[in-house]
């Protein structure tokens, strides 16, 4: 007699780049990761001759998330997504503090750390949806830096 094996495929949540836990707190599936790479280049002209580079160095990333608060009842209706931006203010919205992020994409980069700039949460006339917006700048030190100025050595 022979034992069938069936085998469930798992689906890799930590290989999924719209898998997204910003300051302990689950972004919906459809978020949109927008990454902002820069240099500080410090250049020299030579009197009558050519540009020697004296320095290149790198800004920290800028990272934009994008998506939209959604919600349902236990009846399946929709309803406004108030409980979810009530924990992005609180808990995503922090005054001197850099923000944990988990995200394949992100921390592959070497991002762990996030100081969020600004937050927007737009209504939706006649609709229950908000939309929001995310903006960090990568925490250089690793999240290190609480409540002090960030020094960035250029």
């Amino acid at each position: 007699m022979a034992l069938l094996f069936t085998t469930r495929e798992e689906i890799d949540l930590t290989n999924n780049p719209s898998f997204v836990y910003l300051g302990g707190v689950r972004l919906p599936a459809d978020v949109i990761i927008g990454l902002d790479g820069d240099k500080v280049i410090a250049e020299s002209k030579i009197l009558d001759g050519v540009s020697v580079f004296e320095r290149i160095s790198r800004k920290p990333y800028n990272v934009n998330f994008e998506f939209t608060c959604r919600e349902q009842d236990l009846t399946g209706k929709w309803v406004f997504p108030q409980r979810l931006v009530r924990r992005l203010a609180k808990h995503v919205w922090k005054p001197d503090y850099p923000m944990r992020v988990d995200n394949t994409f992100l921390n592959d980069l070497g991002i762990f750390y996030l100081v969020i700039q600004p937050i927007t949460f737009t209504t939706i006339r006649g609709n229950t949806n908000v939309i929001c917006s995310i903006k960090g700048m990568e925490s250089p030190d690793n999240g290190k830096n609480y409540g002090t100025t960030l020094v960035i050595p250029l």
